[in-house]
């Protein structure tokens, strides 16, 4: 069962409040030292899905094109320390900013995000987020949201640059 939180991600309006711990790079507070480029915030399913394996793997890959713009790139998730070392080592991240912890139920409220409980995915937590990325501009407001309600529909690296720079250029999409 699928569940969505009543939040809606606006572009424009402030981001959500967001603090979490990452197994190399210590406590990371989007809201501060942001870049000029922003904050491209990547919520992941966990490591039970290869889905999110695969684009953590794509962002790994790709964080210079990211970088080169000015942004910084952070993947999260609600996996507990262990299992995002273990994820990190197995998919040898090695530049990507892993963050753990996180409560699914407050990512879900506070981010928009969907909930899935009870899957039948084998290593599933009972409840965990279905992906997101969400590009938050330096001045803390959302620039782009991309909200998944289940693991087979996110952009690639690609498609997550280029919607970057076309609302760069375009900063009035989607804010109704």
């Amino acid at each position: 069962m699928t569940l969505n939180s009543t939040r809606t991600l606006i572009p424009g309006k402030p981001a959500s409040a967001l603090r979490f711990t990452t197994f190399r790079h210590g406590i990371c507070d989007i809201a501060e030292d942001a870049p000029a480029g922003g904050t491209l915030v990547a919520f992941h399913r966990g490591s039970h899905c290869k889905w999110s394996r695969l684009q953590l793997k794509e962002l790994d890959d790709r964080i210079g094109d990211f970088a080169i713009r000015g942004l910084r790139v952070f993947a999260v998730g609600c996996e507990t320390q262990a299992e995002t070392a273990a994820l990190q080592e197995r998919m040898q991240l090695i530049r990507l900013p892993l963050g753990y912890g996180l409560d699914p139920e407050t990512l879900a409220r506070d981010w928009g995000l969907y909930l899935t409980r009870n899957s039948s995915e084998e290593g599933a937590a009972s409840l965990h987020i279905e992906p997101a990325q969400v590009w938050i501009k330096a001045d803390g407001t959302i620039g782009l949201a991309s909200v998944q309600s289940g693991p087979n529909l996110w952009p690639d690296a690609t498609n997550l640059v280029r919607a970057i720079d076309n609302t760069m250029k375009f900063p009035e999409r989607g804010q109704g």
